[in-house]
């Protein structure tokens, strides 16, 4: 009998990846974009950790959880700023 070896996907991994691009589907509504975007950074974190000692595969979702992750943080915030520029009558600022 051969015992078949096969290294299984880390499920942080995974749970990462779909976190962030779930934040970046959802930028219209900031505060949940926000917390799965935290979540998906955090969550690929951990996962990066885990799989260095347990030696399982996911090291690209893990990555790209935490990509999307910034990725959904950064849109949310920069629409706030540009709404606050804008219904401030400070979008001068912009063009100067």
């Amino acid at each position: 009998m051969t015992e078949s070896k096969t290294k299984t996907t880390n499920p942080k991994a995974t749970a990462a990846m779909i976190f962030g691009l779930i934040s970046i589907v959802l930028f219209l509504l900031p505060f949940v974009s926000i917390v799965l975007a935290i979540a998906a950074i955090v969550v690929g974190v951990m996962a990066l950790r885990d799989m260095r000692t347990s030696g399982e595969k996911g090291r690209t979702y893990a990555m790209t959880g935490i990509i999307t992750g910034v990725i959904g943080l950064v849109i949310p915030a920069a629409l706030g700023i540009l709404a606050y520029l804008f219904f401030t009558n400070q979008s001068a600022v912009l063009f100067v």
